[in-house]
């Protein structure tokens, strides 16, 4: 039995363990992909503009702009699906977490048992 829970344990903290790797690079991502959100809006603050459109100094500033804006609206569906694959594996993260926690529960448990059984013996 408690060979099953050791695994049980091993098992849970290598899932943790991977589930905070896979946040980590999921945020890593996020940052990256506001970053790029940023710098565009920077080029082409605009959220629309028409193909057409003029501006000084730009050759062609409208079809420019317009794929901009089109590069914008990606990263931030991008976006989107990454926030919620973390807050996804976050749940996960935090179920995994409270089940390491209850096995922990047990195992101390077990241990105050035996001990408890071990002073009754010596004073017995």
């Amino acid at each position: 039995m408690a060979h099953s829970m050791d695994k049980s344990v091993q098992k849970t903290r290598f899932a943790i363990s991977e589930l905070q790797k896979r946040i980590s690079v999921l945020e890593a991502t996020r940052e990256d992909l506001e970053r790029q959100i940023r710098k565009l809006n920077d080029s082409v603050p605009e959220d629309s503009v028409d193909p057409n459109a003029q501006k000084e100094g730009y050759v062609a500033y409208g079809s420019y702009a317009s794929s901009v804006i089109a590069r914008k609206e990606n990263l931030r569906r991008s976006l989107d699906d990454i926030l919620d694959q973390t807050s996804d594996l976050s749940e996960d993260l935090r179920i995994a977490m409270d089940s390491l926690d209850s096995f922990e529960r047990v195992r101390a448990r077990r241990l105050a048992e035996k001990a408890e059984k071990a002073m009754k013996r010596r004073a017995g």
